[in-house]
């Protein structure tokens, strides 16, 4: 027999990989072959290894996520919500810094981890569906539909980064190690009908409000939701209103479903208070006791995004490294769009300064901000997904993991997806897509639309998906990203409070080193290290 040993493999046996809801008792078999593991898993054994799965697609620190830092950082850095932010303006870390001013390069860190996250994840999802058996066991045929979910969603994130990434559909042999790209229809096709595949066996919550029993794994109708997702991006992207129209489709069947709704208070997303409620479709679990050994999560997005220490820090706020700053752009949008800074989705979104300062703050204080100054701050100040001193695990050392679930997928976004299909699918004869989008605006608190118009939606989610890593694939597909993005990186904005003796923002201007939008951003750069490891992978175009 054959015996080909995997890093992963070793990986998670020697750390005690575990069910999604309870630890495994599973002994250390990295001393088996691959082929005799798979060939003879248990039930027990299936879960294990799907979990593994399931932490590798979240992502963390590891250098083999999908969903990492590596993720957050880079995407929202390339929009025109976000400032790259960090300690200063030539903060070089991993060239978040050359994203946000349009200079990346196929070397750039982000893309390289996120590359080999997608094909780690497609790789131990093939070894579950072609090793393990065919079985009438249902957790094991659960597991195997959880796989090839997973596996059709690492591909999507994979075709919205490069356009055209080898579709690895089975494992390889030896003679088809170098891939050569593959036509994107051909990966969508492929991906819409795993995705459909998975929702006919995948089990549904048992009832809205259920998520916690039911846990953090993927459910039939977050499966449609997605298939619904990938359906709309590239039905409209290439013009193919049928797809779209599947797409719609799809996305009524989870609305239909009445299993999710939106949460009636909007500060308490991305907080504990949040983890699965019943907005959160797809989620990743920071419990303490997820089984896996070490810090009780490896998630550092809180300390990244966390507001820079060049201002004094409220109560309940711990102030980190200050990435993600949220754009002037974005500030003066959001307060046009909800008509008053108050209003629950801007205040639990983002604040002004004024709200900072009228936080609660440690007695013998003083709020404001340093000598020192802000870099890329304009006054406005990312509130969603920050770090709460409250909402921190209580261990030693430098380092702080939060214990709010990440939420993946959120109904709002559903109904999102679903008014735009329904629009560009049937001009939405029915009204349908109008009540879910004003759906979203009653839950806002802010006026409802008498009908649907493309700028609606495409400000209804950039007012909604702030954070979410959705705003620059959004606006390479509407085809508006040239304009949008423009001026990117061009100018450089830091933050002094007020000005002396008065309440105006001291916002210092000066030059950047951006060079806004260029055509070659349609795609980006496949990893320098893949192109010249793989002869028959072509570089995209303008790289």
């Amino acid at each position: 027999m054959k015996k080909i040993l995997l890093p992963l493999l070793a990986i998670a046996f020697s750390s005690s990989i575990v069910s999604c809801t309870k630890n495994l008792d599973i002994p250390q078999k990295s001393v088996l072959s691959t082929d005799e593991y798979y060939a003879n898993a248990t039930a027990d054994d299936a879960e294990a290894l799907i979990v593994s799965i399931y932490k590798m697609y979240w992502g963390g620190r590891d250098v083999t996520c999908v969903n990492g830092i590596e993720k957050i950082l880079f995407l929202n850095s390339l929009d025109d919500n976000h400032y790259t932010g960090g300690g200063s303006f030539a903060d070089a870390t991993n060239q978040y810094q050359e994203a946000g001013n349009y200079n990346v390069t196929s070397a750039d860190f982000a893309p390289k981890i996120v590359y080999k996250g997608i094909y780690s994840v497609i790789y131990h999802c093939n070894l579950i569906l072609e090793k393990i058996p065919e079985t009438t066991d249902a957790r094991i045929n659960r597991v195997k539909a959880e796989a090839n979910f997973l596996r059709a969603l690492a591909m999507f994130d994979a075709v919205r980064w490069w356009g055209t990434p080898p579709l690895a559909d089975h494992l390889l042999s030896q003679e088809e190690y170098y891939q050569s790209n593959t036509p994107t229809e051909t990966s969508i096709n492929w991906i819409l009908d795993q995705m459909e595949d998975a929702a006919e066996k995948l089990p549904a919550i048992k009832g809205k409000g259920q998520q916690r029993e039911f846990g953090a794994r993927i459910s039939k109708h977050a499966a449609l939701a997605y298939r619904g997702k990938v359906g709309l991006w590239w039905g409209q992207k290439s013009g193919n209103m049928e797809m779209v129209a599947e797409a719609a489709k799809d996305l009524k069947e989870v609305i239909d479903s009445q299993l999710y709704d939106l949460v009636p208070d909007m500060f308490i997303l991305e907080r504990p208070a949040g983890d699965f409620c019943e907005e959160y479709l797809f989620e990743h679990n920071a419990a303490d006791d997820d089984g896996f050994p070490g810090d009780p999560q490896n998630d550092l997005r809180h300390m990244w995004t966390g507001w820079s220490d060049g201002i004094v820090a409220p109560t309940d706020i711990y102030t980190g490294w200050g990435w993600n700053a949220v754009s002037k752009e974005f500030g003066e949008f959001l307060a046009e769009h909800e008509g008053d800074i108050e209003k629950p989705r801007f205040k639990s979104t983002i604040h002004t300064y004024e709200q900072v300062l009228a936080m609660d703050y440690p007695e013998g204080a003083t709020p404001g901000v340093l000598p020192k100054g802000i870099c890329h701050n304009a006054g406005y100040f990312t509130y969603r997904g920050i770090a709460f001193n409250s909402d921190m695990y209580d261990i030693e050392g430098f380092w702080k993991y939060s214990k709010a679930n990440a939420a993946l997928l959120r109904y709002a976004e559903v109904l999102l997806l679903y008014a735009e299909a329904q629009f560009l699918a049937n001009n939405d004869a029915d009204g349908s897509g109008l009540e879910a989008l004003n759906k979203v605006r009653r839950r806002a608190q802010i006026d409802e639309v008498p009908a649907l118009t493309y700028q609606i939606i495409k400000d209804e989610r950039r007012a909604e998906l702030f954070y979410e890593q959705e705003r620059y694939f959004d606006l390479v597909r509407w085809g508006d990203a040239a304009q949008a993005l423009k001026d990117k990186g061009k100018t450089y904005y830091k933050f002094y409070g007020y000005k002396p003796g008065t309440t105006e923002w001291n916002v210092e201007t000066s030059e950047g080193g951006g060079n806004g939008w260029q055509d070659k951003y349609e795609l980006l750069p496949f990893p320098y290290e893949q192109i010249t490891a793989n002869p028959n992978l072509k570089q995209n175009p303008g790289w």
